[in-house]
């Protein structure tokens, strides 16, 4: 790994770039639109992510808040050590400070990920525009047909039905206060910036499961463009294992859809792992699940990811757009991934009202913007219990 003077020397011209950039606009850092890391060979790239990350986050805000002047850390001794030379140059663009945006982008972006399942179980689309339109196939009458050697295929049209998915903006403060900064509380501020990563990670996988939910619960149309989905209600019973995503399988092959993915509930494991009759699971299959990586397993070429956002204790009152979300507890859904949830990703974790990347945390808020259509719900199996 590179020491800090190498990481300095080799990202002077793109931290003069992202300075610029962010007194520009005044509106954040994402590092689509300026990184350290841009222009750089692969080799360096690796080498700075990885000494980078190896620092702990409450050393670096301390490192750059004292670049700026702004206070002093003891904990900063033990960091130079540990990282080599500090500066090379003066402060801003020539010193340490603006390594720090893209420090903080991936603390944000890695506990984001940890709770945010929507690419996992959705088809992820490009949207250049405001919006997107997604068409779908109405009567499925579009196959193909028997002819003569040589001759024609007979023209067939295909009868489309359409539903537009319009992006919503999301935001949280990150929280950090002048008080923190006065008092050096670089560790809570670390803090804060993890659990805003968090929180929208775990808003954005509501996001992508509310329109099966709120439309089969409602028995509603309104996020859906073809089909019914598939569903079956278990009657009560409180386990779940590997008859019924069979049975959820079974159910969208019938109308045409291989399922990939199956979104199962926290209780779910405990009993679609353990085995059938009580027996254990043979230990050369047990080592193949990990619950604390998505997919948590792979059944028969079906991903298994695991979520803590279907259960009926999370109905944030104050979205009323998504009341009533959890009025049903659900077991899992099993579903085609490219036909079922389509999702579009306009902006992911910017860091917003950000320029000074100190004194900006003050006041400094993440925003995303994202939308969601379920393009054929029989492409869904949705497994539930009263």
């Amino acid at each position: 790994m590179f020491n800090l003077s190498e990481i300095l020397e080799k990202t002077k011209e793109n931290r003069k770039l992202i300075e610029a950039e962010m007194d520009r606009t005044h509106g954040g850092f994402h590092p689509q639109e300026q990184s350290i890391y841009t222009g750089l060979g692969g080799d360096d790239r690796k080498q700075i992510f990885e000494t980078l990350k190896a620092i702990p986050l409450p050393y670096m805000l301390a490192a750059a808040a004292v670049e700026r002047g702004l206070s002093k850390e003891n904990a900063l001794k033990e960091f130079i050590v540990h990282s080599g030379s500090l500066t090379t140059g003066t402060v801003g663009a020539q010193g340490f400070n603006y390594l720090l945006p893209d420090v903080i982008y991936t603390a944000l972006f890695e506990n984001a990920s940890m709770e945010d399942i929507t690419p996992q179980i959705s088809n992820m689309l490009e949207c250049p525009g405001p919006e997107l339109k997604v068409d779908a196939e109405a009567d499925d009458k579009f196959k193909p047909g028997f002819t003569s050697s040589g001759g024609e295929a007979p023209y067939k049209a295909i009868t489309t039905a359409q539903q537009t998915i319009k992006p919503k903006t999301f935001t949280m403060n990150i929280g950090c206060t002048n008080e923190m900064l006065e008092d050096n509380l670089f560790n809570v501020m670390a803090s804060h910036i993890s659990i805003a990563g968090k929180r929208m990670g775990e808003f954005s996988t509501k996001m992508c499961l509310f329109p099966i939910m709120d439309d089969h619960r409602a028995s509603a149309t309104t996020y859906r463009i073809e089909g019914a989905y598939n569903a079956f209600n278990t009657g009560g019973a409180t386990t779940l294992d590997w008859s019924d995503i069979a049975y959820g399988w079974g159910q969208n092959n019938t109308d045409g859809f291989k399922s990939n993915v199956a979104v199962v509930a926290p209780e779910a494991p405990a009993s679609l792992f353990i085995g059938q009759a009580g027996y254990p699971m043979p230990l050369d299959q047990a080592t193949k699940i990990n619950f604390n990586t998505n997919p948590i397993a792979n059944m028969n070429g079906i991903d298994i990811i695991g979520t803590s956002h279907m259960t009926t204790s999370d109905t944030p009152a104050a979205l009323s757009w998504q009341s009533g979300l959890y009025s049903t507890h659900w077991h899992a859904l099993v579903m085609n991934k490219q036909y079922g949830i389509q999702t579009i990703r306009k902006r992911w974790l910017k860091i917003e009202n950000y320029s000074d990347p100190i004194k900006d945390l003050v006041g400094a808020v993440v925003s995303a913007r994202q939308g969601h259509m379920v393009a054929y719900a029989d492409a869904v199996c949705v497994a539930s219990y009263a």
